[in-house]
């Protein structure tokens, strides 16, 4: 817990809003300098006297208890799923929220996250991945609270060969990715084994051949699926050895490029904490 003198309701709070999260800048009457006084004095009245906000005994900011704050109002769930990037100040962020209010916020973004089956939904965005521009698709929110106990991240590659995908349209190479990704969620999907949290279109260099890559020009664009294996409540047992051996046998069927399959535990969801944007 925090310090009994640090109530969360008191915090004034910045926002900004990212493609599926939102990033925090937090600030508590009792962290700055005395030059703060007038403005506690303005947002709660007396019961911070500026007489008593002197230097020496105010807070320094501090992350790790802008934290906890968070966590104590917010629930430590909703934290780490909505919450991205913490800063603190020493004085009230411009266009600042209450506590009460970046809940609702949170609320409003959790309840629209949802299929009508209660199943997350998903968002699209354009960012640069190891230097290639690249579309990434995810899951909302992309968080391991998302599924419980599926810690085991496997991640399939499949490259796009120009040479040996020379007689292929930019369709007919959308729909062979398409086919083997429903064919590795399938088999996950069937083994109620985890699901697919991401999918990575990285873009190669210009070659201006028809056939080329996902959008008829390129070189050897790469397409990465992100999936999340384990057993969640009520699941029962999963196998994932053999289940992971079955994967491996789909992907083994690529033919337009090389392909590969890597996994490993990650129980934080870290290999794909770059797309939480």
């Amino acid at each position: 817990m925090t310090d009994a003198a640090l109530d969360s309701a008191d915090c004034r709070i910045g926002v900004r809003a990212g493609h599926s999260i939102i990033h925090v800048t937090v600030w508590h009457p009792q962290w700055g300098s005395a030059k703060t006084a007038a403005l506690r004095a303005g947002l709660f009245g007396a019961a911070v006297s500026p007489d008593a906000a002197s230097s020496d005994g105010d807070a320094t900011p501090d992350v790790a208890v802008a934290r906890q704050l968070l966590e104590d109002a917010l629930g430590v769930p909703t934290v780490a799923t909505w919450i991205g990037s913490i800063k603190v100040t020493d004085h009230s962020p411009e266009h600042a929220v209450s506590m009460a209010d970046l809940g609702i916020r949170v609320d409003r973004m959790a309840s629209s996250a949802k299929d009508p089956d209660g199943n997350p939904t998903h968002t699209e965005l354009r960012m640069e991945v190891d230097g290639a521009d690249a579309t990434v698709r995810t899951i909302v929110p992309l968080a391991p609270t998302v599924a419980p106990g599926h810690d085991r991240h496997v991640a399939v590659t499949l490259h796009i060969d120009p040479f040996r995908s020379t007689d292929l349209t930019g369709a007919q190479v959308r729909s062979t990715v398409l086919a083997l990704e429903d064919a590795l969620s399938a088999t996950v999907r069937e083994n109620h084994a985890g699901l697919l949290v991401a999918v990575v279109h990285q873009e190669g260099a210009g070659t201006g051949q028809p056939g080329a890559g996902l959008d008829g020009v390129g070189r050897q664009d790469a397409v990465t699926l992100h999936y999340y294996l384990g057993v969640g409540a009520g699941d029962g047992v999963v196998d994932l050895d053999h289940l992971l051996n079955s994967l491996r046998a789909t992907v083994s069927t690529w033919e337009i490029g090389e392909a590969s399959l890597d996994d490993e535990v990650d129980p934080t969801w870290s290999a794909v904490q770059r797309y939480r944007v």
